[in-house]
């Protein structure tokens, strides 16, 4: 089911165009990565999606409501992550989230946002003040205001930039939890390719106000190899074949299985092993070949 359709955008500022007859479909339980350069227009097409923006021409789409018309009621069933998150450094997080639930219309009740915090592993019982939080910390604390309505599609601008990995790890599982227990739809507007390798199942690329690729993170090609690394919940029993056509074991580690598939889609292969009760959680391409494509797409001078 589609969520998100937009047919030849345009949009200008000052005679420049930033947006020129680009096209993009996003569907219900996406995780969609949002490429581009710095200033390529991707926080434009999503201030334009939101209805902040208004375009200069052609169609847009979210939740089959037009944006430009039916701003307020979209805004009552989607939520968005900015870069600049805009913190009240003096308030605490229950504060916090009571404060936003109220632009919301929402009445949030102690245990509310207890829930919130929990939920995106913040110590509900933390009084200290937001303008001592770590950035990973207040980067979850922007994820609990964002959840707030529960959206039914959720838009992040950069969701990891400047953490660490451990910190960028965290928010990756956070954000596959919310994809996979509760079938949000997610946009990620980033040019940060590990985090699009490890969330995202389709992609476009925006460079030169056009979109110059949309389609799956990786396209497979019969013939060649693509691996895995497959997270199993139980690390004990490991089988030593998995008997499934086009897919070998490569190398074990823990609970962590590194595989080769090959002449088969990925996407069947894994449902293949799904169904011989295999108990994977985590799938986790290795080397799908974004950056030579994202390079390829955005090369100086590309048209």
């Amino acid at each position: 089911m589609k969520v998100i359709e937009i047919k030849s955008l345009k949009k200008s500022f000052d005679e420049k165009k930033v947006l020129e007859d680009i096209s993009m479909t996003v569907y219900h339980g996406d995780i969609y990565g949002f490429l581009g350069p710095n200033g390529s227009g991707k926080t434009t097409t999503l201030r334009i999606l939101l209805g902040v923006l208004y375009p200069d021409g052609g169609k847009v789409a979210v939740l089959n409501m037009d944006p430009s018309l039916d701003g307020e009621q979209l805004r009552q069933r989607v939520n968005v992550l900015p870069e600049s998150h805009g913190f009240y450094g003096w308030m605490r997080a229950e504060e916090y989230l009571r404060f936003f639930g109220q632009l919301y219309g929402l009445q949030l009740t102690s245990a509310d946002c207890r829930m919130r915090l929990d939920q995106v592993g913040l110590d509900p019982a933390d009084r200290r003040p937001i303008r001592t939080f770590s950035r990973g910390m207040k980067q979850r604390l922007g994820i609990a205001r964002s959840l707030l309505n529960d959206p039914e599609i959720l838009f992040l601008d950069e969701p990891t930039n400047g953490l660490d990995p451990k910190g960028r790890r965290e928010i990756h599982d956070l954000l596959l939890k919310f994809n996979r227990e509760k079938e949000m739809t997610i946009i990620i507007s980033t040019h940060i390719l590990d985090d699009v390798e490890r969330l995202c199942n389709r992609i476009a690329i925006l460079h030169n106000s056009k979109i110059q690729y949309e389609g799956p993170l990786f396209a497979p090609v019969v013939g060649k190899s693509i691996r895995y690394r497959l997270h199993l919940a139980d690390g004990k029993n490991i089988p030593t074949t998995w008997n499934v056509p086009g897919i070998s074991c490569q190398e074990k580690k823990g609970q962590w299985v590194t595989c080769e598939i090959k002449n088969i889609h990925p996407d069947k292969a894994l449902s293949l092993l799904v169904q011989k009760e295999i108990p994977i959680t985590e799938a986790i391409q290795v080397n799908s070949g974004l950056e030579s494509m994202y390079l390829n797409f955005t090369a100086q001078g590309k048209e």
